[in-house]
This record gives structure tokens, sequence and C-alpha cells, in this order.
């Protein structure tokens, strides 16, 4: 009993370190704004809209101010990304594990290391926050996470070609790369002899045109690259999205290869990842 309290308080102290205010002066959710919730998403049908960005660590965290706010401590654990994911023995990943979530240099940075069930929950407290707002555009909104059919045809951009990307067949475009993916360049691949089959030698990353100013190490800020067509960002790359379908995300991830960056890319996940976020969607009940 005694280790259970120690525990809650534990993590109670984590979210209160990740809401100090930068001005004394302002509560710590004074920058939530229902008007830039509305901002935050393009219309794909009259019925349904979709972020233009991957939830943000600095939005996923007003849900814990607001569990804390109102005593909601079952929630927490719920709530709580798991940060040790990024602990990799292949890569000092270490000071992700205390900074990534609640250092304000990450806040426009993906939300990662969350379950389906966080996001799930995620988007049924944003609801109630956006219908209690009477600052609010619609009257009575849903939010929750797409379908795979509606993120690939919001993915898309309304293109009516069959391409591998919002913007083309092409990842290096007009000097650039187009998404956040992982790269590797021909001296990474070799051919197997035996099989025949092309391999790829993970100890070799890319050193491409471009790598310096268009790759990541890890994700990137939620509104880098370019938009596609209904203004929506990295629906290719940077971390993949989880779907309503559980146990499935899409678009890849920067963690993906390039054939893996696509837009029909599906990533099977059991538990939460250092590469898997997600997108809200918001369907319209009542105008």
């Amino acid at each position: 009993m005694k280790k259970s309290i120690l525990c809650l308080a534990f993590f109670i102290a984590i979210i209160m370190m990740a809401f100090v205010p930068k001005d004394k002066g302002k509560p710590a959710d004074a920058s939530f704004s229902v008007k830039e919730i509305d901002k935050s998403v393009a219309k794909i049908t009259d019925s349904l809209y979709a972020g233009k960005y991957e939830v943000t660590n600095l939005l996923y965290r007003y849900w814990g101010f607001d569990l804390i706010k109102d005593n909601k401590t079952d929630m927490i654990k719920i709530y709580l990304p798991d940060s040790l994911n990024w602990r990799d023995k292949l890569a000092y990943n270490e000071p992700f594990v205390t900074y990534y979530f609640r250092h304000p240099a990450y806040d426009n940075y993906p939300v990662v290391n969350v379950t389906y069930e966080a996001a799930v929950k995620y988007c049924a407290w944003l609801t109630d926050k956006y219908n209690a707002d009477s600052k609010r555009h619609f009257k009575k909104v849903l939010f929750r996470l797409p379908t795979q059919k509606e993120w690939e045809n919001a993915a898309t951009g309304a293109t009516e070609d069959l391409l591998l990307y919002p913007w083309g067949n092409r990842l290096f475009q007009n000097g650039k790369f187009m998404c956040n993916f992982r790269q590797y360049g021909d001296e990474s691949i070799k051919i197997d002899t035996i099989t025949k089959k092309l391999v790829v030698d993970y100890a070799f990353p890319s050193n491409n045109i471009g790598w310096i100013e268009d790759g990541a190490d890890i994700t990137c800020p939620v509104s880098s690259y370019s938009p596609n067509n209904y203004g929506l960002y990295n629906v290719c790359g940077n971390v993949a999205e989880m779907v309503k379908e559980k146990g499935t995300a899409c678009g890849g991830s920067w963690k993906s290869t390039g054939g893996d960056v696509t837009l029909k890319s599906r990533m099977h996940y059991t538990k939460s990842a250092v590469d898997l976020g997600f997108r809200y969607f918001m369907q319209i009940i009542e105008k």
C-alpha cells in the first residue's frame, strides 16, 4: 500500500513538472484555446475534419494538467507516456528519456510512447473540452481516431492519381527530402549472392545530399516539410499514426525506410513506441 502511494506521488510529480508555467503570473493551461483547435483542423468533407498536425507533446500535456486539476488520479497511469522506450542499446537516447516529453524544446514535436487507450481517451477529453467552450465554432463535435480508410483519404490530399506519396512517387524532389524517414544510400545496399535479394547494411546510414538540412535524428516538429493538398503535415514519415483499428498505424515513421512511408504503409504494434503517435479527426455532430 505504501509503495503504491509513493508511486502515485511520483507520477503526479512528473506531470506537475511538465506544467510549470513559463510566466508565473499565468496558469499552466493559459495558452490552451478552442479557437486554436478550430484552426488546427482541415476540412475533408462537410462532416469530417482532420488535424493538420500530429498531436504534440504540449497539446497532449494539457490533458494531464486537467487530470491533476480535476483530481482524476486514476487516469494518470493511462495518460503517462512510457519514456523508457527511448532506451536503445544501439543509440544514445538517454536524454530523450528525461526531456523529450516535458522539455519546452520539444513542445511542438509529436507525442510518442502513448498507448492506443491513451489516444482514445485523449480524444474523448478533447471532445468534452471543446463542446464545453462557449467560443467554439461548431455546436457539437466528436474528436476521434480515423478509420484506415478515412486516414488514407485524408492523407492522399484529394489527388486522383495513384501515387506513393501525397506529392508524387519520389522521396527526393527539388533538391530536398520530402518527409522524415530513415535514409539509406547506395553504400548501404548489398545483394545477397545466394538469395539474390537486396539487403540493407544498417551500420552505414546515408549521407546523401540533403541529409543535413532535411533529415532528423528522431522525430521533427509537426509543422516540418510541406503539407498535402488538404493542408495536412507529415502524413508520411515522422511518426506512424494510430487509427481506429487497434494495432494498426499508417504512414510510417522516422524509423521507417523510404518504401515504408507511403500512403499505403501500415505498421503493426502491440504497445507504445518511440515512432508511434496519432492525429485526431473531428466529426461534426451539430453545426
